[in-house]
């Protein structure tokens, strides 16, 4: 490779002119008595600037964020950074202190958050907010939620504002404003404005590292659908003041697709924003969903059954997840026109069941399970959820959101009494 070759690939490795390069290549020739080439020259200059020309000259090309996943080893990304979260001190179980930063990196296929340690943290120090960079030789891991991160270690080369990169290739605005059914799986850094339909109750976990998390979660919907609301962190103690009919802005949610629904995360780089002034706009938005009879009911829509129940598993079933363990029980719902498996989860077993949340976690309850499954089969029930096909039995099921032990019977006569005037009224 030629000197001029050479120069230009130190130059891009280290965000410098070519023409500084190249002095310091002839300095350095200079200063050697001519007793080596200027590609030579060249090689020793690109070491005293920290790049490794062997490893460079032979690396891979950018990846683009979204093709990021953890485990992979000498990457090469390029992206705007939207944001730095600078540099923190911590105590390691040994008694000696470490140090950690961090960044979001974005290009247009997404964002991703940029870690560094120890000493590499110094490389973060000299970067700003809206710079765009090269990462040459780092490797991703994955965060507590499963998600990719770009790690910086000590051979990972960071160029500030490579001079072969055009700018208006990375977005400069912070997230792009979506609407619940745009949304898609894996998706990071979106904006939604969304109206608060119910609240959770807030959930503390242990990781396992022994730490404590905290998470809230929450029905959310727009004029376009409906979708879970995750909060994490210091996110989860804004459900203290959000109460249903609230209507609030997203901002840096990621999104994951769980059991057919969608979720909207809120983690450490994401917030939530109380929005009074945009109620008007999210006025018709409500959880009410339409009656129907299981007949009736079709795969990835929403709705209300009122039935009886006429099974219920003998096995409480916990299992682990992201955000701690959980619980389901699995019940049969007939209203006359056919009958459909119901799957109640977490909350909603605990209102079936009649049996605390943590005790289902942490107890043998089956004596408890049995004893209520007596007192509960035949009982009328109205039930709201989402229908989803099932990859065991191949047949539909429901993932109930909501249920009503103790159906007014009032409410109910209107209800049926309004059907049959609309019945009648689509006939004239």
């Amino acid at each position: 490779m030629s000197v001029e070759e050479l120069v230009r690939v130190i130059a891009s490795e280290c965000g410098r002119d070519e023409a500084e390069i190249l002095r310091l290549v002839e300095d350095k020739q200079r200063e050697l008595g001519g007793l080596i080439t200027p590609e030579g020259a060249a090689h020793v200059v690109a070491n005293e600037l920290g790049v490794n020309l062997l490893s460079t000259l032979s690396r891979t090309e950018d990846t683009e964020i979204e093709k990021l996943v953890p485990g992979m080893k000498s990457v090469s990304v390029v992206g705007r950074i939207r944001r730095i979260y600078g540099v923190r001190e911590f105590s390691r179980k040994d008694g000696t202190t470490g140090r950690v930063g961090s960044m979001i990196l974005a290009d247009a296929t997404g964002s991703i958050r940029v870690v560094f340690w120890g000493r590499d943290t110094e490389k973060l120090q000299k970067l700003e907010e809206g710079m765009v960079v090269r990462l040459r030789n780092a490797y991703t891991k994955a965060d507590l939620n499963g998600e990719p991160e770009v790690h910086v270690g000590s051979s990972t080369v960071v160029v500030a504002e490579p001079p072969d990169v055009d700018p208006s290739a990375f977005p400069e605005d912070e997230a792009v404003e979506k609407s619940i059914a745009e949304l898609q799986d894996g998706e990071q850094s979106v904006n939604v404005l969304c109206k608060v339909l119910r609240v959770y109750e807030l959930r503390e976990f242990r990781r396992e590292d022994g730490s404590t998390g905290r998470v809230l979660s929450m029905r959310v919907g727009d004029t376009t659908g409906r979708a879970r609301l995750v909060l994490w962190g210091e996110n989860a103690s804004l459900g203290a003041e959000l109460s249903e009919g609230d209507v609030l802005r997203v901002v840096k949610g990621y999104v994951k697709q769980r059991m057919g629904e969608k979720e909207l995360h809120v983690g450490r780089y994401g917030k939530v924003v109380l929005c009074p002034e945009e109620a008007e706009r999210l006025a018709e938005v409500s959880e009410q969903v339409e009656r129907k009879s299981i007949a009736e009911l079709q795969e990835g829509e929403e709705a209300e059954v009122r039935g009886a129940i006429v099974s219920m598993s003998d096995e409480l079933k916990v299992f682990e997840r992201g955000d701690g363990r959980g619980v389901v029980v699995n019940a049969v719902v007939d209203d006359g026109t056919g009958n459909i498996r119901a799957a109640f989860y977490d909350k909603q077993a605990e209102t079936l069941l009649n049996i605390p949340l943590e005790r289902m976690l942490s107890e043998d309850v089956d004596a408890e399970l049995e004893k209520r499954a007596d007192e509960i089969l035949g009982r009328e029930v109205v039930v709201r959820g989402r229908v989803r096909r099932s990859d065991f039995t191949g047949r539909n099921e429901l993932v109930v959101t909501d249920i009503d032990l103790h159906p007014d019977p009032k409410q109910e006569a209107e209800m049926l009494l309004r059907k049959v005037k609309e019945m009648k009224g689509r006939k004239e």
